[in-house]
């Protein structure tokens, strides 16, 4: 071989290694990015079959097997309908948006955001994707801020061109969502969910609760002590009891013991006073600083913001979800009087329930048509009234199958997941976690679970979710009795439980279902 041939083969061959160190460069970073996204194994796994509240019930004629199938089939549809890739990082993870559907596919709202996060938190276990897209909807809405508090996420991506403020609900559902990840999966992984909770729940209390209200606000946008809208001119639908719970059980802070006792203060006031036949709520609240009454048509959205429309169509879902999960008194009085309404009303037939209707009961012009998105958060409701099982299971299968488009779809699958008894609190041990009790002044990790406790099986008769454990017959003089009633105890302290001294050993707020003696790692005997 020539020197000539011998130098186009050397310059050849150069050429080729430099070109593949090149590909190598490039591929390699990708190959080391998804190896590092390793998705954790769920401590709480679909199905969790719930012990729900004593009293309340679930669908009966279909057995649990089969609530969990439905379940797993309308998640599935949703999924393919809603869940949409939406471009990838910088660090080449993908991010995911949930659609607004066939009337504006090419729309997200931070709302459906939330409401995925919540869906993907309670379905890992059963999808295998189910935290990877978790984690690409939470950093899509971290590329979407407000233009307010860019700790919230904009309303509505892409802007409608009046600026990108937030909205109450989808911030306190992402808030929520990723309390739920951090007891599913951990915050020691690539995203700290405990800290981002935190950091989305800080900016939710001080640009959307009212100062002085202590009532959600619409939004970042309103000014507490502005006109039409305040702190004292909420949507009920934002009202939340059983989230209310869980923040103040994650974060310490009593703040949220007060925005539960405003909200529940202002729908027993519009039931009382508005709806005493119906317990319906308006789709807006004005006037809560003196007595809390209907707001006028086109507060803000349409003619029916005094009505129970499209917005607080979710209130018996809300409350109903507070009652079944916590057993509260107050919520379970007021989702009872809209369910037993609602029953009466229909004559008991499901899909004769309409799309909206005055507070007193009358349906709305034009509402002559089944949603699901009315319908199903009634079938959460009527799971607080044991007498209503026959409604409880036409209504649940008037919505199991029946999909319609994003909003009635995504309520649907939420109330699907409370109906079946898959739904669950982060704060409660009634089901099956893994995690170690969080010290109340450490960062907020996952939700502790009795070290001695065993998970009942799903027909058990469950104790009331609040029910305090009864203080011991003789309680020794000076040392108190422990209290489970979100009591916050410092290292040291003593109680008396079942007729024995315990000291506290972490720092921590009480749950009734932490109990001395079945957290060790929270107390010890003496």
């Amino acid at each position: 071989m020539s020197e000539q041939s011998r130098s186009f083969f050397g310059s050849r061959l150069i050429q080729r290694v430099i070109l593949i160190l090149a590909i190598c460069a490039v591929i390699v970073p990708l190959f080391a990015s998804k190896s590092s996204y390793a998705v954790a194994t769920p401590r709480r796994p679909f199905p969790q079959h719930t012990q729900y509240a004593s009293g309340t019930i679930k669908p009966n004629h279909r057995s649990q097997t089969q609530l969990d199938s439905d379940v797993k089939a309308f998640y599935d549809v949703w999924k393919s309908r809603y869940v949409v890739r939406a471009g990838t990082s910088s660090t080449g993870n993908p991010y995911y948006r949930i659609s607004f559907g066939s009337s504006a596919p090419n729309v997200t709202v931070s709302e459906g955001q939330g409401y995925g996060m919540v869906i993907m938190a309670l379905m890992a276990g059963y999808d295998p994707e189910a935290q990877t897209i978790f984690d690409g909807l939470w950093e899509f809405s971290r590329t979407n801020p407000s233009n307010i508090d860019s700790r919230l996420m904009g309303w509505r991506i892409p802007s409608d061109g009046s600026g990108n403020d937030s909205a109450f609900d989808g911030d306190a559902d992402i808030a929520y969502g990723l309390i739920l990840a951090d007891a599913q999966w951990g915050s020691s992984g690539r995203i700290n969910y405990a800290s981002a909770a935190n950091t989305v729940l800080a900016g939710v209390l001080a640009s959307t609760i009212g100062p002085n209200s202590r009532l959600p606000m619409l939004g970042d946008w309103v000014s507490p002590n502005g006109s039409p809208h305040s702190q004292y001119t909420p949507r009920p639908s934002d009202f939340m009891p059983s989230h209310f719970r869980d923040y103040r059980a994650f974060t310490g802070n009593a703040t949220w013991d007060t925005v539960l006792s405003k909200t529940q203060g202002v729908v027993e006031s519009i039931q009382a006073q508005y709806s005493p036949n119906t317990g319906l709520m308006p789709d807006f609240v004005v006037q809560a600083n003196t007595t809390p009454k209907p707001s006028p048509a086109n507060f803000l959205e349409s003619e029916n913001d005094g009505n129970y429309y499209y917005n607080s169509g979710r209130v018996p879902w809300r409350l109903g979800a507070d009652a079944v999960i916590f057993g509260d008194a107050a919520s379970l009085r007021q989702a009872q009087k809209i369910s037993r309404w609602i029953e009466q009303a229909t004559g008991g037939t499901a899909t004769n329930i309409r799309a909206g209707y005055t507070l007193n009961g009358t349906a709305l012009p034009d509402s002559g048509y089944f949603s699901t998105f009315f319908a199903a958060p009634f079938g959460v409701a009527a799971m607080t009234v044991p007498t209503s099982q026959q409604w409880l299971n036409r209504v649940y299968d008037a919505v199991r199958g029946n999909h319609q488009d994003y909003f009635e779809d995504t309520v649907t699958l939420q109330c699907l997941l409370l109906m079946s008894g898959n739904y669950w609190s982060p704060s409660r041990s009634n089901t099956s976690p893994t995690a170690t009790p969080r010290p109340a002044t450490a960062t907020p990790t996952a939700t502790p679970r009795p070290a001695t406790a065993t998970t009942q099986p799903a027909t058990a008769t469950p104790r009331p979710a609040t029910a305090t454990p009864r203080p011991a017959t003789a309680t020794p003089i000076g040392i108190p009795a422990w209290d489970g009633n979100m009591r916050a105890y410092k290292v040291g302290d003593r109680v008396n439980y079942n007729g024995r001294i315990y000291r506290c050993l972490q720092a921590h707020t009480s749950l009734a279902t932490w109990t001395p003696e079945a957290v060790p790692a929270l107390w010890q005997a003496e």
